[in-house]
């Protein structure tokens, strides 16, 4: 890392008055997931992201989210609106999420070329602060399943971090 994005690391992750400030944030879980292809069971998942704040309100925050889904044979690229509740009193912000996008299916255990298909997702979970601009997000449950492919009903469970700028 370079000597000179040390301090602004640093600064980012540990200065209290910025977080009132904070409106991007990437975020990055691991866990599982099943789509439903053939007879295949939980698999190892992940999910890497990035969502923006563009309206708050009280508690309220609205925001663009971008994310990938990675699994064993489902790749999902998605994107849409987040709404998020953080009532100053509880340490938890659950959070809700509907996304569409494009999904690349491969057949369990398949050699065999996969498909494409437009995708949609609901998209739940809770975030909890454990540092200034650092969330552990305790859990993010996402259900969803393309549009064109009947047999795919892809559910996750993951956990993971976020962090705040």
């Amino acid at each position: 890392m370079s000597r000179r994005l040390l301090p602004l690391l640093l600064l980012v992750l540990f200065c209290p008055s910025l977080h009132a400030q904070a409106r991007l944030a990437i975020y990055g879980t691991v866990g599982g997931e099943t789509t439903g292809l053939g007879n295949e069971g939980w698999s190892t998942a992940g999910t890497v992201g990035a969502y923006h704040d563009f309206a708050r309100g009280g508690p309220i925050s609205l925001a663009f989210d971008g994310r990938a889904d990675l699994s064993t044979n489902v790749n999902s690229f998605l994107f849409g609106p987040r709404l998020a509740v953080h009532l100053p009193a509880f340490p938890f912000k659950p959070y809700g999420e509907v996304l569409v996008g494009a999904s690349w299916y491969r057949p369990p255990g398949g050699t065999t070329k996969g498909s494409s298909d437009f995708t949609y997702r609901w998209v739940g979970g809770i975030d909890s602060a454990i540092l200034p601009h650092v969330d552990w997000r305790v859990f993010d449950f996402s259900y969803g399943g393309g549009i064109s492919n009947a047999t795919v009903h892809q559910k996750s469970l993951t956990t993971g971090l976020v962090v705040r700028f």
